[in-house]
């Protein structure tokens, strides 16, 4: 299994790279709606959609839309795509959080609705789409880094968490994780995160470039964690262990872009603030 895990990540780590610097932009447009459309099928399945027939159909939808909203600008009192997409996804995960907080001090509220998880799979799916699609457009190197700062904290809180790791952090959502596991996630993925801004980015001379990464980097880790909960909790609803089969030594492929999914909105948004891109 352990095997299996390393080789599926190098081979993931691998493609992202190739992704970033020689994908053209038909190709990584059809590579984001793929992961999209296999992620809302799994996604239906923990929503408990019983038939292939229904998932499809979910996914069908959110990829159509997701392009929609790609080639078509929207703009709302002035605001654009990306403002309003920065503004809504940090609504929504900020709720999301309130909710895991409560349901690990209380045990709910429980969602056992389908309409209500599909709902829910759509605002969190559809953003992240957009949100990769955005930063891998406007600059690739970045949607590898994003890649990369959010591999680390999964990477370095597994470890951390299989060595030394006792005390549970949010047992009720997730009973693997412990407390010195998100730490050392935390810790490793700001190691690795500004390893690669001062190895990169020009802007590194300048002490004020290198604050409002650190802001970033925050905003993505915590985010990045907060997403992981998200589908450990829906998974928990249903009795589920991995959302899929289709990555080997991994589940599916939900398990491995959980974190991502509010990982890259956070990260997104952020740099467009501090950054404007």
């Amino acid at each position: 299994m352990f095997k299996a895990r390393v080789l599926t990540g190098a081979v993931l780590i691998c493609g992202v790279f190739c992704l970033a610097y020689l994908a053209s932009n038909l190709l990584g447009l059809l590579v984001f709606t793929g992961m999209l459309f296999l992620s809302a099928l799994e996604w239906g399945a923990l929503a408990g959609l019983q038939s292939f027939r229904e998932r499809l159909a979910f996914s069908s939808l959110l990829c159509g839309m997701g392009v929609f909203s790609v080639f078509v600008p929207v703009s709302l009192f002035g605001l654009s795509t990306q403002y309003l997409l920065g503004l809504s996804s940090l609504i929504i995960w900020s709720v999301i959080g309130v909710w895991i907080v409560c349901y690990q001090k209380h045990g709910f509220p429980i969602v056992r609705n389908s309409f209500g998880l599909c709902s829910l799979g759509f605002l969190v799916l559809v953003p992240f789409f957009l949100s990769i699609v955005f930063i891998w457009n406007t600059q690739p190197i970045k949607f590898l880094a994003l890649v990369l700062i959010v591999s680390s904290v999964d990477i370095f809180a597994y470890f951390g968490g299989k060595t030394w790791g006792r005390s549970k952090f949010v047992d009720r959502v997730s009973p693997g994780k412990t407390w010195v596991g998100v730490l050392t996630g935390i810790s490793g993925a700001f190691v690795v995160g500004n390893l690669i801004f001062f190895g990169l980015d020009e802007q590194s001379s300048n002490l004020w470039s290198v604050f409002f990464w650190n802001i970033i980097l925050i905003c993505t880790v915590f985010a990045a964690i907060l997403g992981d909960l998200l589908e450990s909790l829906v998974k928990r609803f249903g009795n589920i262990k991995n959302s899929g089969v289709v990555l080997p030594g991994h589940g599916g492929l939900l398990d491995r872009v959980d974190s991502l999914c509010a990982a890259a909105p956070a990260f997104f948004f952020s740099n467009y603030i501090f950054f404007g891109v």
